[in-house]
């Protein structure tokens, strides 16, 4: 997919329609990410004051161009922060190896004194009655039957899904859809890749994605298009595409279907953004949408 699909470009503040995606482009990650926001509205438009945010990143890898840089990560938190939240929950446990490949994170640690995680969920997560709960069915779903998610889901005002838009073996790409899979147990993951009698297969899979997403889909979406993987996902190593981009928008399909773009792959070929369009999660045709792009 080329550029074509990528909607009308424009230098923010130029155009009287509101941002549906913001790209901000340069190698300060930080700056990069506030910029994205603040194009959007700022963060007070999603985040509002005394409310608690949870955050879903995806961080659990070592490979560069495999995690979400955590530049950005750290940048949505103090955004956060500012915008009067009063706790910001990882819906996920992040290593503090992750926090510390940033050059901010020394001088940044207060922040996580008004930071929290879901303790038991890290892979492989299991069931317990504390964190977790059993929903027996999705309305609306095609596949995904009975599921463990985070009780989390329900506690936060405000969900934010920050992704990275890499290559992914399994279901070509991976990006905010996908990174929802992370609300979920290993017992549940496991339906995802086997529930089907096929191992991995490919339809079963996509659909299941999509699923997950109607139990509740974020306030504000992050991808990460600095620098990622574009083969060997979703761990690599492997080879590594560098494009200083950070973008932002709060609609699931449009936000992949750009990071895909950026991995120059066609929408319809990504499996999981055509059972996502087709069961209203978004559009994947982007081309009326209000795309600013811009450098910090």
């Amino acid at each position: 997919m080329g550029t074509s699909l990528l909607g009308r470009k424009v230098i923010a503040g130029i155009t009287d329609k509101e941002a549906d995606i913001a790209v901000i482009n340069g190698a300060d990650y930080f700056g990069n990410t506030k910029k994205a926001v603040k194009v959007l509205g700022g963060m007070k438009k999603f985040v509002p004051r005394g409310s608690k945010v949870g955050l879903l990143i995806n961080s659990a890898f070592e490979q560069k161009g495999a995690y979400v840089h955590p530049d950005i990560s750290l940048s949505v938190i103090e955004m956060c922060m500012k915008a009067g939240a009063e706790e910001v929950l990882c819906l996920q446990v992040i290593e503090d190896a992750y926090w510390e490949r940033s050059e901010r994170y020394e001088d940044m640690k207060k922040l996580f004194e008004h930071v929290s995680q879901v303790q038991s969920n890290t892979f492989p997560a299991e069931f317990n009655d504390e964190d977790w709960k059993l929903i027996p069915g999705i309305e609306g779903a095609v596949s995904l039957e009975e599921v463990e998610v985070i009780k989390a889901l329900d506690e936060v005002d405000v969900l934010i899904n920050i992704f990275i838009a890499k290559h992914h073996a399994g279901t070509i790409y991976t990006g905010a859809l996908k990174n929802s899979m992370g609300f979920c147990t290993r017992k549940s993951s496991v339906f995802f890749h086997l529930g089907s009698g096929e191992r991995n297969d490919p339809e079963f899979l996509a659909q299941c994605i999509a699923d997950i997403n109607l139990i509740r889909q974020p306030d504000l979406i992050i991808g990460d298009a600095t620098a990622f993987i574009t083969t060997n996902g979703p761990s690599g190593p492997g080879e590594v595409r560098k494009l200083d981009k950070v973008f932002a928008g709060s609609n699931l399909v449009s936000m992949d279907v750009l990071g895909a773009s950026y991995n120059d792959m066609a929408a319809e070929d990504v499996i999981t953004l055509l059972k996502a369009e087709n069961m209203g999660l978004g559009p994947y045709d982007l081309s009326g949408l209000n795309i600013v792009e811009t450098s910090l």
